[in-house]
Parts: C-alpha cells; sequence; structure tokens
C-alpha cells in the first residue's frame, strides 16, 4: 500500500524494533564496538551505554568466570538528534523523530542499523518484530465529540454536554498471525486547540532472519500501518492535515 502524503505530516516517533534471545556473541565490549561502527555511519552521539554485568561461575572446576551484559541498550543519535539506532543483546531498535521524511528515508535508516548489528551480535533467531508509528494531530475546533475525530470510539454518555478527555484501544489480529494495536486520546497538555494522539503498534512473532524474507515483513508491518492510520481517522482530522 503506498504512503499517502500530507502537507502537516503527523508523526512524531517512528520505531522499529527486533527482539532477540539474549545473543551469545554479545560481550562487554559490545557496546563500545557498535557505538564505534554508528559514528563512522554518521551517528557519533552517545546517549547511553551498559549499566551493568550478571557474572555467571561455573559449577564446574577449572572454567573461568563469565560476564553478560544486563538488559540495557546503546543508543548512538546523528548530529541532529532525529534518528537514533539502539542496540542491546536482546534487542535492535531503529527510530526516527520529527520531522518524518518518509518511509523511503526510514526503511534504509533501519537496514542500515541492523547490518552493523548482525555483525556484532550474529542473532540466529527473532522473537518479534516490532513497528510503532505515534501520531500528534491538531484540529483547530472549540468542542467536539471523539466521532468527530477517529471511527472507532469510546461509547458516549449522551445527558453531558461536553467531551473533555477520551482514550480508546483496539487489538486486532491477521491470519499470518501479525497483530495491530491502535490507542486514541486526547493530549491534555496542549496548550492550544485540540490535540489528538494516535499510536499504532505493530507485532510479528518470531520473524525469518533472512535478508529478504525480513524485509518483506517490514515492509508488511508498515503497510498495515499505513492502512490502520487511514482507517481510524475521520475526513475532518484528514483535510486537517492537508492531503496533498
Amino acid at each position: 500500500m503506498s504512503e499517502r502524503r500530507y502537507k502537516h505530516p503527523t508523526i512524531v516517533e517512528a520505531v522499529f524494533e527486533l527482539r532477540f534471545p539474549i545473543a551469545k556473541s554479545w560481550g562487554i565490549s559490545s557496546f563500545v564496538e557498535f557505538a564505534g561502527l554508528a559514528k563512522q555511519r554518521g551517528y557519533p552521539n552517545l546517549v547511553d551505554a551498559a549499566q551493568g554485568f550478571q557474572v555467571n561461575f561455573p559449577i564446574s572446576s577449572g572454567g573461568a568466570p563469565t560476564m553478560t551484559p544486563v538488559a540495557s541498550r546503546v543508543q548512538t543519535w546523528n548530529e541532529e538528534g532525529t534518528q537514533l539506532w539502539q542496540a542491546s543483546p536482546q534487542a535492535y531498535a531503529a527510530n526516527r523523530r520529527a520531522p518524518y521524511e518518509g518511509w523511503e528515508k526510514f526503511r534504509p535508516h533501519i537496514l542500515e542499523g541492523l547490518e552493523l548489528y548482525r555483525e556484532i551480535a550474529e542473532p540466529e533467531q527473532a522473537e518479534a518484530l516490532v513497528m510503532q508509528y505515534i501520531n500528534r494531530i491538531e484540529v483547530d475546533i472549540p468542542r467536539f465529540r471523539p466521532s468527530d475525530l477517529v471511527l472507532f470510539v469510546p461509547p458516549e454518555i449522551k445527558y453531558a454536554s461536553v467531551v473533555n478527555n477520551f482514550v480508546c484501544r483496539t487489538e486486532q489480529f491477521f491470519d499470518d498471525g501479525g497483530q495491530i494495536a491502535v490507542t486514541s486520546a486526547r493530549d491534555l497538555s496542549a496548550q492550544n486547540g485540540i490535540v489528538v494522539v494516535l499510536d499504532i503498534l505493530y507485532t510479528a512473532r518470531q520473524p525469518n532472519l533472512e535478508q529478504g524474507v525480513l524485509m518483506n515483513e517490514v515492509d508488511k508491518a508498515h503497510s498495515r500501518i499505513v492502512e490502520a492510520f487511514e482507517k481510524s481517522i475521520t475526513d475532518l482530522l484528514r483535510e486537517g492535515m492537508e492531503p496533498v
């Protein structure tokens, strides 16, 4: 499915993540090694690193203790602070923050960081593929009903005159085992006007890590999120975003 274009994009953050069993090849130096490779690719800003390690002592005599990194992540940002990669012994993630420049830019970002992760972690299988798009949509109206904004809504209390806030979540499964969850809510922290947050989360279990097969799954995840977004919003929201 092609991605519809809008004059005012609403995505504040896009996240891709692969989750793995703990990588056997991931050691103490792996955080530093990943950060070094990321720096060479234009992601020099190191935000976080491993915070500790679990020491494992062998039961039999003669073996040396081993150290396994705890589930902390190294984060490497680009100079602009809009893109990052995250790596740990159990996960690889790629993030893109606003301004979101489209799938044709986010997809290569995912793939490039994954290639670096594969060099170090050498994952043999994955437990889950996760993709999440968080949208923040501004609406210039003084009052509203949830049904004015999104197409799946909580029940309205008919005798009340003003809706101050709403939160609604729906989860659905696909025949191939994929799952999508859509959460809509009003952002009460907004100072002016009405702001709707639309959080779309897609999960696929145990994806095949063969490169071509995996990227097909990545494209499928993105297409399903785009379709969920378009089928969740009303024309009132869509008009405010100004389709192009």
